[in-house]
C-alpha cells in the first residue's frame, strides 16, 4: 500500500512539457539538444511537436522522458507560405488538449493564440500552466523586411503581430531572447521576464575531442582548399550569390596552383529556389551537392561533420534589416571548429570576428566580370586566404559555447 502511495504522489509531480514549432523540424538543435535534453529528467516530461525530423530518430541519443510528434512533413507541407500554415495551429493545439501540459514553450509567433487560449482554458490555481516564448526572430521585422509577403500586405501584417506580441507579453511567463538585440528592437520586452538565451555551440562531451586547439592549414601542403557552405539555402541567406562567388574565387586560386572544392550541405524549402541551384552547379566538377538533394533536410549532426572537414565557411548572407544586428549560429559554430570564415559586410560580424582573426570580410558577392577593380578584388581575397594566419590568439570559451545551466535555472 505504500509503494502504491509513493508512486502515485511521484507520477502526480511530473511535470509535462511542450516544445512546440511548425516550420522547425522536432530533432531542431535549439529545441531539442539545447532545451528538451537539459530540462528532462525524470520529473520532466518533454513532448516535441513540429516538423519532420532531420535525422534518423531512433538514433538520436534520447531518454523515455523526452517524447517527439511530427505534425508536419516535407511531402504533405512543401511549400514554406502554403494554406497548412493557416490550419497548422489547430492542430497543434489538439496535442496540446490531449498532453495537457503544465509548460509550454514556443517559438512560432502563430503559434502565440493557441498558447494563450490554452492556458485560459485550463490554468488555475491547483494546476499553473505557465507559457515560455522562445523568441528566435524578429518576426515583424521579417515580415517588413524580406521578401515573403505582396508588399501591401507587410505593414499591416507585422503591425498586428507587433500589437498582439505586446498585448499577450503579461500572460507569457518567461521569454527566451536569441540575440541582445531584440531588447532594443522590441522594447517592450524590457518590462517583463527574460533571459538571454544565445545560439551559442552545444559541445557535447563525445565532441569535445573534435575540437581542435588550433586551426586546420594541411591546405598549404595539399594545395587543395575545401570550401562549405551549410544549413539553410534562400535568397536570404546568399546561396546562389556564395555559388557564383565560389567559382570565380576557384579560377583566382588557380592561378596560384591551388585547387578548390565547394561542398552544399543542407535544405531548401523554396522549390522555385532549389531548382535554381541545381541548375548553377550543374556540370560543376568542383561542386558537390550533399545527397544529391536540397529538398529535404540534413541532420545537425551531418552537417558539423562537414564543418570539421572543411578549410573555409563561405557565410553570404544578404543585407537585411531584419537581421542585421543577429549573430549567426554559423558564427559560434565555426569559433568551436576554428574554421575561418567568409562573411558579408557588416559592422557589428566584423568587429566581433575581427578581433578573434576569424576570417575576413567579403564586400560585394556578386562580383560582376571583366571589370578590373572587380578582378583585382577576387584576387586579394585569394591572397587572403592562401598567406593570412587564422586564430593565432587563444579564445575564451564563453565566446562560443552554449551553456547548459541558464535554461536548467529558468524551467
Amino acid at each position: 500500500m505504500t509503494n502504491l502511495t509513493t508512486n502515485n504522489a511521484e507520477k502526480s509531480k511530473t511535470e509535462k512539457i511542450a516544445i512546440l514549432s511548425v516550420l522547425k523540424p522536432v530533432d531542431d538543435v535549439r529545441a531539442y539538444q539545447k532545451i528538451a535534453k537539459s530540462i528532462s529528467s525524470t520529473s520532466k516530461k518533454v513532448t516535441l511537436i513540429g516538423f519532420e525530423k532531420s535525422s534518423d530518430l531512433k538514433n538520436l541519443d534520447t531518454s523515455s522522458s523526452i517524447n517527439f510528434i511530427e505534425l508536419f512533413t516535407s511531402k504533405k507541407n512543401a511549400t514554406r507560405l502554403g494554406l497548412w500554415r493557416f490550419f497548422a495551429g489547430f492542430k497543434v493545439f489538439n496535442q496540446l488538449l490531449q498532453l495537457k501540459p503544465n509548460t509550454i514553450i514556443f517559438c512560432a509567433v502563430e503559434l502565440l493564440p493557441f498558447a494563450l487560449l490554452f492556458k485560459f482554458l485550463f490554468n488555475s490555481k491547483s494546476n499553473r500552466v505557465k507559457l515560455v516564448y522562445d523568441v528566435q526572430e524578429n518576426y515583424a521585422f521579417n515580415i517588413l523586411y524580406q521578401d515573403n509577403y505582396p508588399h501591401f500586405l507587410k505593414k499591416l501584417i507585422a503591425f498586428l503581430i507587433r500589437s498582439f506580441e505586446k498585448f499577450s507579453s503579461s500572460f507569457i511567463d518567461l521569454y527566451l531572447l536569441a540575440e541582445r538585440c531584440y531588447l532594443e528592437e522590441m522594447s517592450f520586452l524590457r518590462k517583463i521576464n527574460y533571459i538571454f538565451l544565445e545560439n551559442k555551440f552545444l559541445c557535447n562531451s563525445s565532441d569535445s575531442w573534435k575540437l581542435s586547439a588550433t586551426v586546420n592549414s594541411d591546405y598549404l601542403q595539399t594545395k587543395e582548399i575545401k570550401f562549405l557552405i551549410y544549413g539553410s539555402f534562400s535568397k536570404p541567406y546568399g546561396t546562389l550569390e556564395g555559388i557564383l562567388f565560389f567559382k570565380k574565387l576557384e579560377k583566382k586560386l588557380q592561378k596560384h596552383h591551388f585547387s578548390a572544392r565547394l561542398v552544399l550541405a543542407g535544405y531548401c524549402s523554396d522549390t522555385t529556389y532549389s531548382k535554381k541551384i541545381i541548375e548553377i552547379i550543374e556540370n560543376e566538377n568542383s561542386i558537390l551537392l550533399l545527397n544529391n538533394s536540397v529538398s529535404k533536410p540534413i541532420s545537425h549532426t551531418i552537417l558539423l561533420e562537414q564543418l570539421q572537414q572543411t578549410d573555409f565557411v563561405i557565410l553570404p548572407y544578404l543585407f537585411n534589416k531584419s537581421t542585421q544586428n543577429c549573430i549567426p549560429t554559423k558564427f559560434y559554430e565555426c569559433l568551436a571548429y576554428k574554421k575561418p570564415m567568409l562573411i558579408s559586410k557588416n559592422q557589428k560580424w566584423e568587429n566581433f570576428i575581427k578581433p578573434l582573426e576569424a576570417g575576413m570580410e567579403i564586400r560585394e558577392w556578386e562580383m560582376g566580370n571583366g571589370n578590373e577593380g572587380i578582378e583585382n578584388e577576387i584576387q586579394n581575397i585569394a591572397q587572403k586566404i592562401l598567406y593570412t594566419n587564422f586564430y593565432t590568439k587563444t579564445i575564451n570559451e564563453k565566446v562560443w559555447k552554449f551553456d547548459v545551466e541558464i535554461i536548467k535555472k529558468v524551467i
